[in-house]
């Protein structure tokens, strides 16, 4: 069942629509030629646009009445040709951009994008931070063509709203300061090849000595070994800013950080934002902007449901029912109300009904840490939630039907990795002396331990010891004991689940629906191999993640570390095996029909399609639809609901509301109004999803709707994801293998054997 749970007319996208000219414009149209197509653009006269136009031709427009144009001009139709008149708008509106009083930059053309001289830092000046250090506010417009009801396509110009780190002192300012560049990355300014936009900053190098006013930078590529400090600054990532902003403010870092969050509050609420958008479009529609020579661009209404108004269409997805019992008997749509009734989904056939679990933990955190594991083992039943619900009320063993686990501990005296290795060892010889292997280890870490060397990392070291042995494991962090009641109590419930998963049990599954014979589920990640950020010779790894259409984890499965061109052919032979593999566990045959949907973060290549197809051609199958899905989440639209006023995440829309942008394209909101914690997170943005044009299978509904219900069917949480477990989890691979290859214990084999059949890495 699907609906629409706002009022009619509530919604709106941060979007105008522009209006076509009523009469053609006049322009030559003429084959495309590479070399002449970047002449006319880089023309000093500036006095023509020129863009592609369908394969082989090119349209040239003049924008004054004395264009140099090579050939005779004839009407052309922009209303019948959308492509050409997005580029012309979206030209039009980077002339404009270009033209507007100093302290604007214009910082990117394709994408028209430029800083703010109104927002020149949100940071307020009371918290005693210098000015170089800010937040500014970057607004990025794209042009983009939408389907509507009528099957008419319309021309839409979307305004994005960012905040940008700004780190504007120079390394000899930062380090006559006290604050050491050491490990860090760098960059310079430079020009940009454009001369329309502004000067930018371009990675240098990383920093690994200072001589002098001299910095000496290894991972610099084409550029200087060594720069003088004045002329180097941080790279303005969010990592080097929280990094310059604890150097500066010592023990009140984490209050200013806090502080800074909430100072852009008011720019990222609903509200905001969907006023700042009315604004900005109400003034460009005030000025001239050009899109030939007399032909102006004129905008329309803001794209929202209104009486009368022009708006795609939409409909709300559920949250899907969940399985817990094979028969189909027990569904609900509440994880924990229905596993606290009846149990998980395969409590008849679980097998480590009374696991054994390996503790590590420091000595002086022992008594800590074992009234933690009581409370994960038989939960907290005093502590509910406002509407009654007992978030951790019976355990690990109540709640999913086990008998009470073995536990020991395993102390270590210091927390560097070494002793937190030795510890693993230990328990793996205590297991190995009585015949009885450890059936998961539990780590006790810091969550401050996240920067520390590679060779040096208590969790990482552990992690790695355990899992060369088939051992899932579980991280608990000091910090989780000192949450409040509740949060404490959710964040064990959450651990439990997890648990649960890695020991090999199936907490729930999705409601099977009516459908193909078979149906599988990809999702599509990868992993590179690559020193530092410019290093030479990079290896891709992809991760291909496996489920059924009920959500079913059935394995994941890597391909060899190659180089990006063989990454088609080794996904080809990894498909195989892997279809091979579930095709033979589930008895398939030839002819039996067969739905293969593949999820992927990035855009799917026609080569990876093409791969996709040639393998199952040569697995015999014949009656085969595919699915290629992009889920984007780098995208310009963003979802408000006028209809939801009041509280955090307010003007945001509910979870599962799905906005049909053309028959290839839909949004869809993942995380809704009511999963914003706090009032400076705003709303939340929708992901985008792609199909590609190689799909056989093309019914968006059906694949947003399954997409819509992946995200609520994480073993990590009970809560919804902010996206489906198809590419969580193969990100989550991708993530726990970076991690563990930089450890010096770990094999790059260990996790081909039978721990790949579990969610080791939730």
């Amino acid at each position: 069942m699907h609906r629409n749970s706002s009022p009619p007319g509530s919604l709106v996208l941060n979007a105008v629509r522009l209006l076509f000219p009523e009469k053609p414009i006049r322009a030559v149209v003429q084959a495309f030629n590479l070399e002449d197509f970047h002449a006319y653009r880089d023309r000093p006269t500036q006095d023509l646009f020129v863009t592609r136009f369908g394969q082989d031709q090119m349209v040239l427009v003049p924008l004054t009445a004395t264009a140099d144009l090579p050939g005779m001009t004839k009407d052309f139709s922009l209303s019948d040709n959308p492509r050409v008149f997005s580029a012309l708008a979206r030209e039009a509106l980077f002339r404009q951009l270009k033209s507007m009083p100093d302290g604007y930059r214009v910082v990117e053309r394709r994408v028209p994008t430029v800083e703010s001289a109104k927002q020149q830092n949100v940071i307020p000046a009371d918290l005693g931070l210098p000015t170089w250090l800010g937040k500014r506010l970057t607004l990025r417009f794209e042009t983009r063509t939408l389907q509507l009801p009528d099957s008419k396509q319309m021309v839409v110009l979307t305004c994005a709203s960012r905040l940008r780190t700004v780190i504007g002192a120079n390394c000899q300012e930062l380090h006559r300061i006290g604050i050491s560049l050491l490990g860090l990355y760098v960059s310079t300014w430079q020009e940009h090849p454009d001369p329309s936009l502004a000067t930018r900053l371009r990675l240098a190098g990383r920093v690994t000595a200072t001589e002098g006013d001299t910095l000496v930078l290894t991972d610099y590529g084409n550029e200087r070994e060594r720069v003088p400090a004045c002329e180097a600054y941080l790279e303005p990532t969010t990592k080097n800013f929280k990094f310059v902003v604890h150097e500066l403010t010592q023990g009140r870092a984490e209050q200013t950080l806090e502080s800074i969050r909430h100072a852009g509050a008011d720019l990222s609420s609903g509200e905001s934002r969907l006023k700042s958008i009315r604004d900005v479009f109400g003034y460009f529609s005030k000025q001239y902007l050009k899109l030939a020579h007399d032909v102006p661009l004129q905008f329309g209404e803001l794209v929202e449901q209104s009486a009368g108004g022009v708006f795609p269409s939409c409909e709300m997805f559920d949250r899907p029912k969940f399985s817990f019992d094979p028969s189909g008997s027990r569904d609900n749509g509440w994880a924990q109300q229905e596993l606290d009734r009846t149990g998980p989904y395969d409590r008849a056939t679980f097998e480590c009904k009374r696991p054994r679990i390996a503790v590590i933990c420091e000595s002086k955190r022992r008594g800590a840490i074992a009234e933690t594991v009581a409370n994960l083992l038989e939960g907290l039943p005093r502590v509910q939630s406002s509407k009654g619900l007992v978030p951790h009320g019976t355990g690990l063993v109540g709640r999913f039907r086990l008998q009470k686990p073995h536990v020991e501990y395993f102390e270590v005296r210091n927390d560097t990795g070494t002793a937190y290795g030795d510890a693993a060892r230990q328990a793996l010889t205590m297991a190995a002396a009585g015949g009885t292997p450890w059936d998961l280890a539990v780590v006790q870490v810091q969550r401050q331990w996240k920067d520390r060397p590679d060779n040096d990392s208590p969790y990482w070291t552990a992690k790695a010891v355990f899992l060369k042995r088939d051992i899932p494991v579980q991280a608990m962090t000091t910090e989780t004991i000192g949450l409040s009641p509740f949060e404490y109590a959710c964040a064990l419930a959450n651990v439990s689940l997890a648990i649960y998963a890695k020991l090999g049990g199936t907490p729930w599954l999705l409601r099977a629906r009516p459908s193909t014979d078979h149906e599988l589920v990809f999702g599509l990640g990868s992993h590179s191999h690559k020193e530092g950020r410019r290093g030479p010779g990079e290896r891709v790894v992809g991760i291909t993640t496996v489920f059924s259409s009920q959500g079913t984890y059935l394995l994941d499965a890597r391909t060899a570390a190659v180089s990006f061109d063989q990454y088609p052919s080794e996904l080809k032979k990894t498909l195989i095996e892997a279809v091979n593999r579930i095709r033979h566990d589930e008895a398939w045959r030839a002819g039996d029909e067969v739905r293969l949907v593949f999820h992927a973060f990035t855009e799917i290549r026609r080569e990876t399609a093409d791969a996709v197809v040639a393998a199952v051609k040569d697995m015999g199958l014949t009656r085969v639809k595919f699915a290629f899905l992009h889920i984007a989440v780098d995208h310009p639209f963003t979802t408000f609901d006028r209809a939801a006023r009041g509280g955090k995440g307010a003007f945001g829309p509910n979870r599962g509301q799905a906005i049909e942008l053309s028959d290839h394209e839909w949004l869809l909101s993942l995380t809704g109004r009511q999963q914003i914690k706090a009032a400076y997170q705003g709303i939340p943005d929708p992901v985008l999803l792609r199909l590609h044009e190689g799909s056989t299978f093309r019914d968006m509904r059906t694949l947003t709707r399954q997409v819509s219900d992946f995200a609520c069917h994480s073993w990590r949480t009970y809560g919804p994801a902010r996206l489906p477990i198809s590419v969580l989890y193969a990100d989550e691979i991708a993530k726990q293998l970076a991690g563990l290859e930089r450890t010096p214990e770990w094999d790059r084999d260990a996790t081909v054997g039978k721990i790949m059949r579990r969610p080791w890495f939730l």
